[in-house]
């Protein structure tokens, strides 16, 4: 085993052990981050702090909390609503899932307020949770999907997902089914009416991605870490086609059109025919990808373990590349004519970095 597969698979297992551990671990760097961004701002959740950015030249707006709390600790996607709010759950000892308010910044402290909406799970959140209105659906590290009233935190309903075994990702829906991937090998689609599941896909291997839903609600793309990419029918989670990766998927697919992408652990780059799941070309840019790929305007980019960000053309042509200093774990964003990459922060000379869409560096961030 080489030295960076085994660096995936140290952090696979560093992660289910860091979080289920009694004791916690806040420090910045020890898993990779969580990234989002809005038209102004981008948001970076890594362990200790979460840290608001000004997208123009890279200033820290605020961080949260004010100092580290060793109960806390963040290192899920921010979900941001339109109201100018973030849902995300702590890492860290509280269990508590956290609504930040982004526009009540106290200029004392440059921390904006925060309210623990819900503690009530028995382990620590890794994914996202979905927000559809004022329903907040969070799965658990304790394998629990909890249905959550955004306004009060009252606990509308439970459901324990197959055998308790871990959710790692955000669910996806159509309106009237919940669409979940567990790394107990099964995605499984709940009725969200009946709150039961209506079915459950063995995929052979952990799923620890969002399962991606086609145009038309009729078909999901998963990666699986059984070295595949499936193509579900979402009516009933009958395979409709598989396809062979050289390594673990480990990101979700992407779907544009008639083409699906998704990228494995071997570092390969693979357009799938998003009907019969034969592959239209692949390309290995570098070494492992774990991020999904990204569609910005005609270019897939994907970044790599080693910290490079590569562009390719619906046809497989490469395009730029460029060189970031620090491991890339985390998808990359697009916040408007910006490309972010956050590197795995430990070691790494910049928590995150903006690119012009030609791989200019625009400007790095590092909190002081």
């Amino acid at each position: 085993m080489n030295a960076k597969r085994f660096t995936l698979l140290f952090l696979a297992l560093a992660g289910i052990l860091l979080l289920s551990a009694c004791t916690t671990s806040s420090a910045t760097g020890s898993n990779w981050p969580g990234l989002a961004a809005d038209a102004q701002t981008a948001y970076l959740s890594d362990g200790a702090m979460i840290y608001a950015v000004r997208l123009r030249d890279g200033a820290e707006l605020w961080r949260y909390p004010e100092k580290a709390d060793s109960k806390k600790s963040f290192y899920a996607t921010p979900v941001l609503l339109a109201d100018g709010r973030m849902v995300i759950g702590s890492a860290g000892t509280d269990h508590c899932l956290y609504v930040i308010d982004t526009t009540q910044v106290a200029a004392d402290t440059n921390t904006p307020d925060s309210t623990c909406i819900f503690a009530g799970s028995k382990d620590r959140w890794i994914a996202s949770p979905l927000v559809v209105e004022n329903t907040v659906y969070a799965p658990n590290n304790d394998g629990t999907l909890y249905v959550v009233d955004l306004t009060s935190g009252e606990l509308l309903w439970s459901l324990e997902i197959g055998q308790g075994g871990h959710l790692w990702s955000t669910p996806t829906t159509d309106g009237a089914m919940l669409y979940l991937s567990s790394l107990d090998h099964n995605v499984y689609a709940i009725n969200i009416e009946s709150r039961k599941v209506a079915w459950t896909a063995d995929l052979s291997g952990s799923v620890v991605s969002t399962p991606a839903l086609s145009a038309d609600g009729k078909t999901l793309y998963v990666g699986s870490l059984a070295s595949k990419v499936f193509a579900l029918n979402a009516a009933d989670g009958s395979i409709l086609w598989e396809a062979k990766t050289q390594k673990w998927v480990w990101g979700a697919p992407l779907v544009d059109g008639d083409a699906v992408y998704a990228a494995d652990l071997d570092g390969q780059l693979y357009a799938l025919d998003a009907a019969t799941g034969k592959i239209a070309w692949n390309s290995k840019p570098a070494d492992a990808i774990t991020g999904s790929p990204l569609l910005m305007g005609d270019q897939i980019i994907v970044t790599t373990e080693s910290g490079g960000v590569y562009t390719y053309d619906r046809q497989g042509k490469r395009g730029w590349d460029a060189a970031i200093q620090g491991k890339l774990y985390t998808t990359p964003v697009q916040a408007g004519d910006l490309l972010l990459v956050a590197p795995l922060s430990n070691g790494a000379e910049f928590y995150m970095t903006a690119l012009d869409l030609d791989g200019t560096v625009r400007w790095p961030f590092k909190p002081e």
